[in-house]
């Protein structure tokens, strides 16, 4: 799928240290001139507060099934997961859909859409055998996982220019 068949941009927000830099990175998702919709998960809500995310501009915060714009066939989009946790990344994996924003990811890899994936984790976490099968397997689905990268103890996120190339890289033509 390219740049021209994408409708919108579907961010999945878990709950990692790494939540901070959600308003920088969808102030960049912005410049792709594309609708943002931003689900959170209840970890992610308890790290960074949903208004805080909701009074950045170019982007729609999505609270609940009953959502308009979850009416009806959904558009076919990118879906990007950022920060992705240990929890949320082997859920994903497992095909596990038991909240909004899972059910949102696991459409998105049923119906051949763009997935990316960008961990954020401590470095423990980040060695757990189950942790790097799921990513073995979401990349065999074709989903793209960008990052992590050490910083200390943690696993971060990529950084958000890196997320934005990669999102770049996947809108090409």
């Amino acid at each position: 799928m390219n740049q021209t068949t994408f409708k919108v941009i579907y961010l999945v927000v878990s709950g990692a240290a790494t939540t901070r830099f959600m308003p920088d990175l969808i102030r960049e998702l912005t410049h792709f001139k594309l609708p943002i919709y931003t689900f959170m998960t209840e970890g992610a809500s308890r790290l960074i507060s949903p208004w805080r995310l909701a009074e950045q501009p170019g982007h729609r915060l999505v609270e609940s099934y009953f959502d308009p714009i979850l009416s009806g066939q959904r558009e076919p989009g990118l879906t990007l997961v950022a920060p992705a946790t240990f929890n949320t990344v082997n859920k994903i994996s497992q095909g596990i859909a038991d909240t909004l924003p899972l059910s949102l990811v696991a459409e998105a890899i049923g119906a051949g859409w763009p997935v990316i994936v960008v961990p954020s984790l401590n470095a423990h976490l980040a060695q757990h055998p189950r942790f790097n099968t799921s990513l073995d397997t979401l990349r065999r689905w074709g989903v793209t996982v960008c990052g992590p990268q050490q910083d200390g103890e943690m696993m971060q996120m990529a950084s958000v220019e890196t997320v934005i190339a990669q999102v770049q890289s996947i809108m090409k033509p």
